[in-house]
């Protein structure tokens, strides 16, 4: 017979996900990456990871979905997602044109674009595999 042990905690990944008004208060230096994470790839969580300074809190910031770049999840969907890594501290959603001033009024240095930064572009391929 195989015990399974059952996990004593259960991670609530909504209390991650911040409105930006309250960024302030979070505390403590942040380092911020900002994206749309379309689709969270394992590249995002290995630069994720990498982003995070032992000595500092992690905070993401997930693009809205706009008519002229709509998204294939809505933002809630994506920042819980985004939520749900081990290195992620904080999490907000927030229109792409935003989010350089919320980096800047938690006194973050410029954020990670996590878009420039991925090597392919993940939706983009599966579309076009699709298609053919």
């Amino acid at each position: 017979m195989v015990k399974r042990r059952v996990l004593d905690t259960v991670v609530d990944t909504r209390t991650k996900i911040v409105e930006a008004g309250t960024l302030a208060s979070c505390g403590g230096p942040v380092q911020a990456a900002k994206g749309w994470f379309d689709v969270l790839t394992s590249e995002h969580c290995e630069l994720l990871e990498q982003a995070r300074p032992a000595d500092r809190k992690l905070m993401v910031l997930v693009y809205r979905e706009t008519e002229d770049r709509p998204a294939p999840l809505p933002a809630y969907d994506r920042a819980q997602m985004v939520a749900a890594l081990a290195c992620v501290d904080l999490v907000c959603i927030a229109d792409a044109s935003e989010a350089d001033a919320i980096v800047a009024s938690v006194g973050a240095e410029p954020a990670l674009d996590m878009d420039v930064t991925q090597s392919r572009d993940v939706v983009r391929h599966v579309i076009a595999t699709q298609r053919s």
